[in-house]
């Protein structure tokens, strides 16, 4: 059995795709032409970065006619929403944009806009919610015409795909792969993946890197098997705000602020990976009571690396 594999860059990540097929060299480099075209037709449709998206014609107002990713990937976001209990909030575009996250990170690092690790969130956006204890509170923005397979937005509402959509698009190419005969499949979109069948030993092995500096060794590896794996950090994706301060990519729900995070990065196994990925945020949102409740509910596992350095199971 062939072990193949492609690295390539899209979804503003660094993408890894193995699989392992026959010992045809021609069939693994298709089926991995393949992984690469899907990841990067996904990220047409869903980019909110992208004009023409699906996503962006949504955010600016439109009714749109949607492809069936897209159609699953909103329902599946809109969904978590509410049973996390609001903790992850898919609905905050506006805000992040406000903030200054209104281009992909990569034009934010080339412009020097990034800020490192160390350095402390303090810039609020303009517009702050009324705290309260579960930011569930209202009525989702999105509006489904499920005759004709359309979408639109409430006025003021905007998605934002980037708490869901790399897990989900690791789901579907893994699941086209497998049902183009592949034996197992690791699909990894910056971290957030999902692995099928079998990986030529007894389980897939993930590094989770070190939320401090990524130079470092891992901090820990992981043997997976047939489920989703997502890591999150409030370290990774830092910029200057429009007003000089910093900020960061995980919004508290209750007043659209970045969030202070008491850990400096989880790491969540689940069933798929799109639920991995949405954990990661509610997780670390809802702090360790609440999120081992939901954890347990969705049959998902958490690792943490602390503030301190210290790391384990939550």
């Amino acid at each position: 059995m062939a072990r193949a594999e492609r690295r390539f860059r899209a979804m503003g990540t660094d993408c890894h795709v193995v699989v392992r097929s026959s010992d045809d060299v021609a069939e693994a480099e298709m089926l991995l032409d393949l992984a690469e075209t899907h990841v990067r037709e996904l990220e047409s449709l869903w980019s909110r970065f992208r004009d023409d998206s699906e996503v962006s014609r949504l955010n600016r107002g439109e009714t749109v006619p949607l492809s069936a990713p897209t159609v699953a990937l909103l329902r599946r976001a809109d969904d978590a929403r509410t049973a996390t209990l609001g903790w992850f909030d898919p609905f905050l575009a506006h805000t992040l944009a406000e903030l200054g996250y209104d281009r992909t990170f990569d034009e934010l690092r080339g412009s020097g806009d990034s800020v490192p690790a160390t350095t402390d969130v303090i810039d609020p956006p303009t517009t702050r919610r009324p705290p309260i204890g579960e930011p569930l509170r209202t009525r989702s923005p999105l509006r489904f015409d499920a005759d004709r397979t359309t979408a639109r937005l409430d006025d003021g509402a905007a998605f934002d795909p980037g708490g869901i959509g790399k897990g989900l698009a690791a789901d579907l190419v893994s699941a086209e792969l497998v049902d183009r005969g592949v034996a197992g499949t690791l699909v990894n979109l910056g971290g957030d993946l999902r692995v099928r069948g079998d990986s030529g030993a007894d389980a897939w092995v993930i590094h989770v890197g070190n939320p401090f500096d990524e130079t470092l060794p891992p901090i820990v590896e992981l043997g997976i098997s047939d489920c989703g794996l997502a890591t999150s950090s409030p370290f990774r994706r830092r910029w200057h705000s429009p007003t000089g301060g910093a900020a960061h990519h995980i919004l508290d729900p209750r007043n659209g602020a970045p969030a202070k995070i008491e850990v400096a990065s989880i790491t969540v196994t689940a069933p798929d990976a799109a639920t991995a990925e949405l954990l990661t945020t509610a997780v670390m949102l809802s702090g360790p009571i609440h999120g081992k409740a939901l954890l347990s509910r969705h049959d998902a596992r958490a690792f943490v690396v602390r503030l301190d350095g210290t790391s384990g199971e939550l």
